[in-house]
């Protein structure tokens, strides 16, 4: 019982240590129009009660106006988010849609600090051990590209919190984690409608492990009641409960193309945005011993998240850093990962701080930058993903340092005066001109950077510090 306590008390205080660590360093606007369009879901909902969203950011719908066409749980969960914000500008005079965003952001920093845990917590129900647990919950906060995700408004984060914490209860042996398995898997389909694969997989793996019937049917029960509730919220929107506004681009033939980008393309691969996952091979060897179905299970997810998104024609997701569609699986891969015996653990590390590097400059300026210049300068979206002297890994240290270089040399006032209206050149968009960091537009507010940018260390520290203590009781 105290073991199981103490466990609880390290996951718990890494995910805070790591959620306090992103709140610090949230960015103040988005850069793609699907984030948007959800902060806007989250904007109606707050204002009017819609669901309605701008002509540019939407789909014609048959009363005559215009819904997004992506997924609605990030927006649902954003409206307190949202609504704090909208009160804020409010009183501080500011654009209201801009601080909207900036608020909804802190969504994504809660939403890895809880799945940070969730990585702890599934490292040591698999039987691995807390520092283990440590490292591979570390090595998912800091170690990958969720350095860029936790600073963005995607559905991504939040299916991978949803897909790691129905396996993780659906390893337990607990009534109320069956029942929980059925709400989180209905969740996963809310929240993106590729989440549909972790109900049937996780069905199956308690069909084999030999649970009951009542129990092996809850998890695809769960993603019944979640598609259900999908063509729901279609019919609201569209009048037919199919359809989503999503095109329908899928193509067998683009399968292997799709598998090849998403784990090693220069431009995508999740190799080189994500150096640890490589450790998930020695790790599955060692959870196969004792684990041999969890680790299945796992596999499984990572493989269904896989092959649906490289069967999508445009399987790379656009202005996109590394492979996003699946980072639903991150949290997996980190888990098994964390698996590895000892005398793996200074390689884990290692790529970890590699990974961090790569990652790192998406803290102080957004990763479009690169995509907005090499369109500008006519560079093939082809040779983005498969050219390695075009790959974003080696041009978004440059980017990044002429973004700076912009926003040293922009008024953030005017920067807001401008917010919403198009640029002359895409690199000229406002959001493309500032440090990306919260408290650098806070003179729009007629607020000093340098309080903003006090309280933001003091937030990091603390976070730091709650890492350090977790790590502390690990090693007790």
């Amino acid at each position: 019982m105290f073991k199981s306590d103490s466990n609880a008390r390290i996951a718990l205080s890494l995910g805070i240590g790591v959620a306090l660590v992103y709140l610090a360093l949230l960015p103040p606007q988005v850069n793609s129009p699907d984030a948007e369009a959800m902060v806007k879901v989250a904007e109606s909902l707050v204002i009017d009660g819609s669901l309605t969203v701008p002509e540019e950011l939407g789909l014609l719908a048959p009363d005559g106006r215009y819904y997004s066409k992506w997924y609605p749980l990030l927006s649902f969960l954003a409206v307190p988010f949202v609504a704090l914000g909208l009160a804020v500008a409010g009183i501080a005079g500011l654009p209201g849609h801009y601080v909207a965003v900036a608020c909804a952001l802190a969504l994504t920093a809660l939403v890895i600090g809880a799945t940070t845990s969730l990585v702890a917590l599934l490292v040591l129900r698999l039987g691995g051990t807390r520092k283990g647990a440590c490292l591979a919950a570390l090595g998912f906060a800091f170690g990958t590209f969720t350095v860029a995700y936790a600073r963005t408004f995607f559905a991504e984060p939040l299916l991978a919190l949803l897909t790691i914490g129905s396996l993780y209860l659906a390893l337990g042996d607990k009534k109320k984690e069956v029942i929980g398995t059925g709400l989180v898997t209905a969740l996963a389909v809310l929240a993106k409608p590729t989440g549909v694969i972790v109900g049937p997989i996780l069905s199956a793996y308690l069909l084999l492990k030999k649970r009951p019937l009542k129990h092996v049917v809850v998890p695809t029960l769960g993603t019944l009641v979640g598609i259900g509730l999908y063509g729901v919220y279609n019919y609201i929107r569209f009048k037919n409960p199919t359809v989503t506004g999503q095109p329908a681009n899928f193509r067998i033939s683009a399968i292997p193309t799709g598998i090849l980008g998403l784990l090693v393309s220069p431009g995508r691969g999740l190799v080189w945005y994500c150096p640890p996952v490589i450790l998930s091979v020695i790790g599955l060897r060692g959870a196969w011993r004792s684990k041999k179905l969890e680790s299945l299970a796992i596999i499984a997810v990572f493989l269904g998240y896989l092959l649906i998104h490289s069967y999508r024609v445009r399987w790379f997701g656009g202005w996109s850093w590394g492979p996003r569609y699946i980072f639903p699986a991150l949290p997996l891969l980190m888990v098994l990962a964390g698996m590895v015996e000892r005398r793996w653990r200074k390689l884990l590390v290692t790529l970890c701080i590699v990974g961090f590097i790569v990652n790192s400059p998406t803290i102080v300026a957004f990763y479009q930058r690169y995509y907005a210049e090499s369109h500008e300068r006519g560079i093939p979206e082809k040779a983005l993903h498969w050219a390695p002297s075009r790959s974003p890994l080696l041009h978004v240290w440059g980017a990044s340092s002429r973004q700076v270089r912009d926003a040293l040399d922009s008024d953030v006032r005017d920067l807001i005066r401008e917010a919403g209206k198009p640029g002359k050149t895409m690199t000229g968009r406002p959001t493309l001109r500032v440090v990306a960091l919260w408290w650098w537009m806070l003179p729009a507010a007629g607020i000093p950077r340098w309080i903003g940018a006090s309280f933001a260390f003091f937030v990091l520290a603390i976070g730091v510090w709650t890492i350090r203590r977790a790590m502390r009781f690990a090693r007790e």
